[in-house]
């Protein structure tokens, strides 16, 4: 039985209008034992077209991260276009040979902590377009060499750095926990990658590794950008400056986004 605190000092782009402005804060990744039954790939309904724009969450990340823009065609068929998979370094050309990737993959959010969501919680995690490292596109064979592995038992040929930065992100956005395997690695990467000064481990008081069925949820409040694309609708968040918004449509616009 334990508990031990990560307190990561992240970088956070801010964007601002017209600008681009950088700020830090203080979050922490809790460990935890995994919880490692009960996960079914269903309870994370995905690739969903948020914007009922005809494009689905998977084409949404290839457009976006293309480094040569495909055409759209038709029920958003991708053609041309030209990607770099950040796992490996390969220039991909066919968007078909491309996966993308959950960077915390589906069944590990489960194991740490996505049991307890709702349905729509899970979705939103598994189509999250507002985090750019939540979805990355990579190389089908690295992607499925991965698996559903956490960094203690699975990390890529190359940014190990900029991986481990990207995944303890993404735990600490939706609150998810790390099993000891996997803290271990991850303080063994933070000091490779001379992150030491921005992270640091401190033990806690021994708490149960793990909640009742029956517990309610602890939901963190969601950060968003006012007008921007979401889901699912109903969803609710609030601005950087303190602001609630609701993820809903308009009179004008079918589309949901944050909208007051």
């Amino acid at each position: 039985m334990y508990q031990a605190r990560v307190l990561a000092l992240i970088s956070t782009l801010l964007l601002s209008t017209g600008q681009t402005s950088v700020s830090a804060s203080t979050h922490e990744l809790v460990a935890a034992e995994d919880k490692l039954s009960g996960y079914k790939r269903s309870a994370f309904k995905h690739w969903i077209d948020a914007d009922r724009n005809g494009c689905n969450t998977r084409a949404e990340v290839l457009i976006e991260e293309a480094i040569v823009k495909p055409k759209i065609g038709p029920k958003c068929k991708l053609t041309g276009g030209k990607w770099l998979s950040a796992f490996d370094g390969k220039t991909i050309t066919n968007a078909s040979q491309l996966d993308v990737d959950h960077m915390v993959p589906l069944a590990e959010a489960w194991r740490s902590g996505a049991w307890k969501w709702t349905a729509a919680q899970r979705q939103a995690f598994a189509n999250d377009l507002e985090n750019s490292e939540a979805l990355i596109a990579v190389t089908a064979s690295t992607n499925r060499s991965k698996g559903d592995k956490d960094p203690s038992l699975w990390m890529p040929a190359k940014d190990k750095c900029v991986y481990t930065q990207n995944w303890i992100s993404i735990k600490v956005k939706y609150s998810l926990t790390a099993d000891p395997q996997e803290v271990e690695k991850l303080n063994s990467l933070v000091s490779t990658c001379g992150l030491d000064g921005t992270t640091e481990i401190a033990s806690v008081p021994e708490v149960s590794p793990e909640p009742t069925q029956s517990a309610e949820p602890s939901v963190s409040v969601k950060i968003i950008t006012p007008g921007a694309f979401c889901a699912p609708a109903g969803a609710t968040g609030v601005s950087k400056t303190g602001v609630s918004y609701t993820c809903k449509t308009s009179s004008t616009d079918t589309r949901n986004r944050w909208r007051q």
